[in-house]
């Protein structure tokens, strides 16, 4: 921290020579939001894209003006036009490299356009099998880059809630094209660090603590709710007095998970599938007419988009993208349906807990992988069907034998056994039990 007399002797600098001296240090070094826990590194960003209404023609024309470079990293690419982009700049003599996503379905679904790109100039790759790679953002002449929460498919862009906003800060454009090459190349490690930049793996943290930082408000948009240190940080917020909104499209897959987080006092409104649907993945924190925090990125509230898949999102303060973000959440949620708390369960912990009138009376703690877990629950009533599913580190539902269903005892009670695999990745899973009563979950440790 500088002393009162360097301070001084700065203010003493000439207006006009003063403000040349802050645009440059906001282009070229990190902006820190100060939160009640620490320093939040975020972006400049010059321009947002708000979908479905702004359209993908800036794609277009981005790929359009290229004259030496063009990286593009996407989950799933199915535009015709953005390959013909990228085919016209190849042959006029640009350096363009296109990593396509391969691991879950992306051999099917972006087979058409590897096919395309690999016929032309276009130096097209499949990414590693073994990793989903979600991200989607694209880099010009090594001076733009372009990141979004959506993919390039037509068929979406009419009714989906997606952003992309362009990021012209040299360091961070230069960490996303060096992470884009390594990628590219198939070594694939942690992301290149900058600035505002939040890459997966391991943005776990990093978004909890941006949850965390809010004292006022904070408006949430995603399209997963799957990710129980997400979640509590939502509850907790919502317990110390944070007005949080969590903007969702209807699925029964988190209907838990939202009913927990409505009976924390989490305000959630659910769209319905005739409506926009909300693909964004967006947090905003604190956000008013002069100040606020952003993120925004590829990342879905789930273990696997935050701990194993490539992903890439980015926070900022920059006021126009914040009040255009902004605009569109408050509309969105004013739209929905908001989630009555009349059946929600209680705060998720990392004890046993339930809600309604199921409660976990038994549960693993810490297990070693090989080994056999065993989870006990309490209803007050019996011969009622219950479900156990367990969500494993990776993000993926575990298919033990074991699991599913099972009907309460005379006195209510009802227990699992399975085995936790050899080769399951080590970390956190969640185990989730649904009744007719309620339902309840309880997190557990797998070690190696």
């Amino acid at each position: 921290m500088r002393s009162h007399h360097a301070v001084e002797r700065f203010l003493r600098v000439p207006t006009f020579l003063l403000a040349l001296v802050l645009a440059l240090a906001s282009s070229l070094f990190p902006i820190f939001v100060e939160s009640a826990t620490a320093a939040i590194p975020a972006s400049p960003i010059t321009h947002l894209w708000v979908e479905p209404s702004s359209g993908y023609g800036f794609v277009n024309a981005a790929l359009a003006a290229a004259s030496r470079s063009i990286v593009l990293s996407i989950y799933e690419l199915k535009d015709t036009n953005v390959e013909q982009s990228l085919i016209g700049a190849a042959r006029r003599g640009v350096n363009v490299r296109v990593l396509l996503n391969a691991a879950y379905l992306g051999r099917s679904e972006n087979a058409a356009a590897y096919a395309t790109l690999s016929a032309s100039k276009v130096k097209v790759a499949w990414a590693p099998p073994g990793q989903i790679f979600h991200a989607k953002y694209f880099v010009v002449d090594g001076q733009r880059a372009y990141i979004g929460t959506g993919n390039l498919v037509p068929a979406d862009y009419a009714n989906t809630r997606d952003f992309w906003v362009e990021d012209t800060n040299p360091p961070d454009v230069r960490a996303i094209t060096q992470t884009f090459s390594a990628d590219f190349s198939g070594n694939s490690g942690a992301g290149v660090s900058s600035h505002g930049l939040l890459w997966s793996p391991g943005s776990t943290a990093s978004l909890v603590g941006l949850i965390g930082s809010a004292r006022h408000q904070l408006l949430v948009e995603n399209e997963e709710m799957k990710n129980y240190a997400v979640e509590s940080a939502l509850a907790n917020a919502a317990h110390r007095g944070v007005t949080v909104k969590v903007v969702m499209t209807q699925d029964s897959s988190w209907t838990n998970a939202l009913s927990q987080l409505a009976a924390a006092g989490v305000h959630v409104s659910l769209l319905s599938s005739s409506q926009v649907y909300i693909h964004a993945k967006a947090i905003c924190a604190d956000c008013t007419s002069t100040s606020g925090v952003l993120f925004l990125g590829s990342e879905n509230f789930s273990t696997s988009s935050l701990s194993y898949n490539r992903e890439l999102g980015v926070i900022t303060t920059g006021m126009a993208t914040i009040h255009g973000v902004a605009a569109a959440l408050a509309h969105d949620y004013a739209q929905g349906q908001h989630l009555s708390t009349s059946s929600a369960g209680s705060l998720p912990s990392g004890s046993p807990s339930g809600s309604g009138h199921v409660a976990i009376s038994n549960a693993p703690g810490t297990i070693i992988r090989g080994s056999y877990a065993s989870l006990s629950i309490h209803t007050t009533k019996a011969g009622q069907s219950c479900t156990l599913s367990v969500t494993l580190p990776s993000g993926y539902q575990s298919h033990a034998s074991g699991l599913g269903r099972e009907t309460t005892n005379g006195a209510g009670n009802a227990t699992w056994s399975w085995r936790i695999g050899t080769s399951t990745d080590p970390g956190t899973a969640t185990a989730s039990v649904s009744c007719s009563a309620g339902s309840a979950r309880k997190t557990f440790t797998i070690t190696s």
